[in-house]
């Protein structure tokens, strides 16, 4: 048990589910990548080893630059019954305001087999919450904190798969603060591993998706926003996101109503003491929060151990007046920070998949179609859904996996934003 899961996008594995019925190998059609049958059979899949590791090329100080590569021979067996080979690395990346370069980790699946001409089609996964702490980086445990599942269904279909900790997650040269909800670093992260995971094997190709949900969805969304400017190099084909924490900054209006939901609370908690540790140090904590929430601070940052239940059980029992801002300006304060964060620099690119759901308890329908509504006014083309009758953690995203197997396919994408 993880504190992080009623906040983490379990919706990927109900995605994931729907393919994980059974894969295998897939041809280069989307008619084949979309019908799919599973075997996870080691012995059946046989690993093809190409050290990716020890022939890595390290060094440099240039975005995407690898700076270190491990196997990652105990990755969780389901990962591992693919045949793939699993690396674990550390990379440059660029902070979100673009002021200094940082140093991050992730891990990279290369699928068994032989790559197909032009290398693999590479999938940057965008995992959902895992807490804010530095050992809150997936990589860093066997069962990639209960990311497997997506990413084994992703490499079942043919997909070289990269998955960033993220800034401030993970171990090995990690010397920073994580800056939850931080869109531009979430996807400098994400493109900088693609760039990362060409840097470790030649099997990558140049083309790539982004792909996750959650916080996972708000990197997915701002890597593709951020692609015209930062993605050079890279062909960026699309980007599928589902219920992203794309703009959270209402969270400080509702504390205020008292309207915020249990999981809302959380998330406006990480917010807060995320800020406190990276871009506002001068924040008082006292001015947005109280009560057991105040007292159990450390306790409500840990994202895995043995006093995780205790950490959920003072979740459970919160007072949402407790996060209540202590004045206007203290509330407008925090609003103007948590928009800095969100997203808002948008710019046409790459088609873009956005699903979202009108029994959220985590983001508002409201937040979500505000911020589509904004992106379609920078020109995007965005296929959005809205998902009715189902929840932040109950959502079914699977259809966006045919969906970027059809952009790799060249296949034009729907666009649901209204003709000027």
């Amino acid at each position: 048990m993880t504190l992080t899961s009623g906040i983490r996008c379990l919706c990927a594995v109900a995605a994931a589910m729907a393919l994980l019925a059974g894969c295998t190998q897939p041809a280069t059609s989307s008619s084949t990548r979309n019908a799919v049958t599973v075997t996870t059979n080691a012995a059946a899949r046989p690993a093809q080893p190409t050290d990716s590791a020890s022939n890595a090329q390290l060094g440099g100080t240039e975005p995407g630059a690898l700076l270190a590569a491990e196997d990652f021979d105990t990755v969780v067996p389901r990962i591992a019954e693919t045949g793939a080979e699993v690396t674990k690395i550390r990379y440059v990346s660029t902070s979100g305001d673009g002021s200094r370069t940082t140093e991050v980790t992730g891990t990279v699946f290369v699928p068994s087999g032989t790559a197909p001409e032009g290398g693999w089609p590479v999938v940057s996964y965008g995992h959902g919450n895992t807490g804010i702490n530095f050992d809150c980086g997936p990589s860093m445990y066997d069962d990639l904190l209960n990311q497997w599942l997506p990413i084994t269904a992703l490499l079942l279909n043919g997909y070289l798969v990269v998955m960033s900790d993220y800034e401030g997650l993970g171990a090995g040269g990690v010397t920073v603060a994580h800056p939850f909800l931080d869109s531009n670093t979430l996807g400098h992260n994400m493109i900088d591993a693609v760039r990362a995971a060409r840097n470790l094997t030649d099997a990558a190709g140049s083309r790539w998706a982004a792909f996750g949900g959650s916080l996972g969805g708000l990197a997915t969304w701002a890597a593709h926003d951020v692609e015209p400017r930062y993605g050079q190099g890279l062909e960026l084909v699309g980007a599928a996101a589902w219920v992203p924490v794309a703009d959270v900054s209402d969270l400080p209006a509702k504390a205020t109503a008292g309207a915020l939901t249990h999981e809302q609370l959380h998330l406006y908690f990480l917010a807060i003491i995320g800020l406190k540790a990276t871009s506002a140090p001068d924040l008082n904590l006292d001015d947005y929060m109280r009560g057991s929430v105040a007292a159990n601070k450390d306790l409500l940052v840990l994202c895995n151990g043995p006093r995780v239940p205790d950490a959920i059980e003072v979740l459970e029992n919160a007072d949402p007046a407790d996060m209540v801002p202590a004045s206007p300006a203290a509330e407008a304060r925090m609003t103007s920070l948590l928009k800095e964060r969100a997203l808002g620099d948008h710019m046409a690119g790459a088609p873009l998949l956005v699903m979202y759901a009108d029994q959220d308890k985590l983001v508002d329908q409201e937040w979500t179609a505000r911020v589509l509504s904004e992106a379609c006014e920078a020109g995007g083309s965005i296929e959005s859904e809205l998902r009715v009758g189902e929840g932040h953690g109950t959502i079914d995203a699977s259809r966006a996996f045919p969906w970027i197997g059809a952009r790799f396919d060249g296949q034009q994408a729907a666009n649901d934003c209204p003709s000027s």
